[in-house]
């Protein structure tokens, strides 16, 4: 399953992985804006989000992609 996100006012796409669903978006959200280590460089550029139910693994346009923890 998938669902579009407005984020930094781009669209973002988050596919659900691993039994995840909805709830897990307002973790996710808090980890983009508040996760400054890794987000720095990929802040502008998201172009999707594989979201799991620990982590995300965030990948921006250019093709370079990240790992964040999910609280």
């Amino acid at each position: 399953m998938s669902m579009s996100i407005l984020f930094n006012k781009r669209t973002v796409l988050v596919n659900f992985n691993g039994g995840t669903d909805h709830r897990l978006l307002p973790a996710l959200i808090n980890a983009l804006r508040y996760n400054r280590l890794t987000m720095i460089n990929l802040i502008q550029s998201i172009d999707r989000v594989d979201l799991f139910a620990s982590e995300a693994i965030i990948y921006s346009i250019d093709g370079n992609k990240a790992r964040v923890p999910i609280f």
